[in-house]
C-alpha cells in the first residue's frame, strides 16, 4: 500500500513539473525568446569581447563566450521557475579554471544584474592577478 502511494506521488510530481517546464517554455516564447527577454543583458555581455558570440540557444537556455585555444570565457543564461541563473566559466591554462554565479527574479532590472555582474567580475580579475603575482 505505501508503496503504490509513494510511485503515486513520483508520478504526480513528475507531472507537474512537465507541465510547470512547458508552462515557462510557452512564458518565454511569448515574450520573444531569450534572445528579446534577456536583450539588455546579452548585449551587454556580447559588447565586452568583439569576439563574443551566442554559441547556443535553446528555449530557455543561452550561451555566448569566446573560445580560444587556452582559454575559453562563457556565460550560460538559464531560465528556471521565476528566475534567471546566470553563470561565468573562465578556463585558462595560465590563470586555472574559475566559476561564478547569480540568480536573479526573473523580471529583475537588468541593467541592475549587469552592475552586480560587472562588479564580481572585475572582483575575481582583481583576485586571478593578485594570485598570479
Amino acid at each position: 500500500m505505501i508503496m503504490w502511494l509513494i510511485i503515486a506521488i513520483v508520478i504526480f510530481m513528475l507531472i507537474k513539473f512537465a507541465a510547470d517546464h512547458n508552462k515557462q517554455v510557452k512564458d518565454v516564447a511569448q515574450q520573444g525568446g531569450m534572445r528579446v527577454k534577456y536583450r539588455t543583458l546579452i548585449n551587454h555581455l556580447l559588447a565586452d569581447d568583439s569576439n563574443c558570440r551566442i554559441l547556443q540557444e535553446k528555449t530557455t537556455f543561452i550561451l555566448l563566450g569566446v573560445s580560444h585555444p587556452g582559454n575559453s570565457s562563457v556565460f550560460m543564461i538559464q531560465q528556471t521557475f521565476g528566475t534567471v541563473t546566470i553563470e561565468y566559466q573562465i578556463k585558462s591554462i595560465v590563470f586555472g579554471n574559475h566559476k561564478l554565479e547569480w540568480t536573479f527574479n526573473e523580471y529583475a532590472d537588468q541593467n541592475k544584474m549587469v552592475e552586480k555582474i560587472t562588479h564580481d567580475i572585475e572582483r575575481l580579475n582583481n583576485d586571478i592577478m593578485q594570485n598570479f603575482v
